[in-house]
């Protein structure tokens, strides 16, 4: 079985850090893995750089800054170039590694087993379209980056492509089309905009759920926040009332053996 690593980017949400652990703790079933944070915040920000360390101290897990990149602005640049750089830095060496980039508001809600899942594709993620450019989302990806076809032309970062401006991800599609014999598992998921399926929550907290919350479910194991850096400006008490529901779900998951149901619908390319 492979090491499993598994990496996530810290920003502006620096506590979801304490929840994201305790549900890789419990749920993550693979014998060998561990969790690392990537710090990307921007230079001047240094309370949220001192906080994010200071988190990853207290919880004991490693933390590392991501580098070169002063030259980058806008938050899905900054997104895209630490995925693209840690790619290039780290993930590509490591033989016999399974590397998972996970979003940061990203929590398991089942066991999961990145080994068994992955199986012997070379990448496992969500699917991504604009228009015609097919590409490969970042929220969750799944792969042994060392063993990758063609490692020099893997790139996360975002651009125009064919006249379409895509998001983080977007210049896989040069990648993919370069190896048309990729084995690529495409994740299933509740859908990319009405994620509601509030029957697959555990019933003692069912009621609680408003839709326009739009958490996602990603293969019946893995909970989508959505939105966590409040980038879409939600008021602050919508923000408050969104997170104490998610804080009373996860507590019922991982302290009261609350159980997730199966989703009535899984799509695996939903634009």
């Amino acid at each position: 079985m492979s090491k499993v690593k598994i990496y996530t980017w810290a920003d502006k949400a620096p506590d979801f850090l304490y929840k994201q652990y305790e549900t890789i703790k419990k749920f993550v079933k693979d014998e060998d893995f561990e969790f690392i944070v990537f710090n990307n915040v921007p230079a001047p920000k240094l309370d949220r750089q001192k906080k994010i360390k200071k988190i990853c101290k207290e919880l004991g897990i490693k933390c590392l800054d991501v580098r070169f990149r002063t030259f980058v602005s806008g938050a899905a640049q900054i997104c895209a170039w630490g995925i693209h750089w840690a790619y290039h830095r780290f993930f590509r060496w490591e033989k016999d590694t399974i590397h998972v980039i996970f979003d940061s508001d990203m929590f398991f809600i089942k066991d999961f087993n990145f080994n068994e899942f992955l199986g012997d594709n070379h990448i496992c993620a969500l699917h991504q379209r604009r228009c015609d450019i097919e590409y490969l989302w970042n929220g969750i990806v799944i792969m042994r980056g060392g063993e990758l076809p063609d490692k020099s032309h893997f790139d996360y970062r975002l651009g125009d492509i064919n006249g379409e401006r895509t998001d983080v991800g977007g210049r896989l599609y040069y990648w993919m089309k370069r190896n048309p014999d990729l084995k690529i598992r495409y994740m299933m998921h509740t859908g990319h905009l009405d994620v509601s399926k509030s029957a697959m929550l555990p019933e003692k907290v069912r009621s609680g759920y408003k839709p326009e919350y739009s958490f996602q479910f990603i293969e019946n194991a893995v909970l989508h926040y959505r939105a966590g850096s409040n980038w879409d400006k939600k008021s602050k008490d919508f923000v408050d009332t969104k997170k104490a529901y998610f804080n009373e779900l996860l507590d019922e998951l991982l302290y009261n053996d609350g159980q997730i149901s199966e989703a009535p619908e899984l799509y695996s390319c939903k634009e």
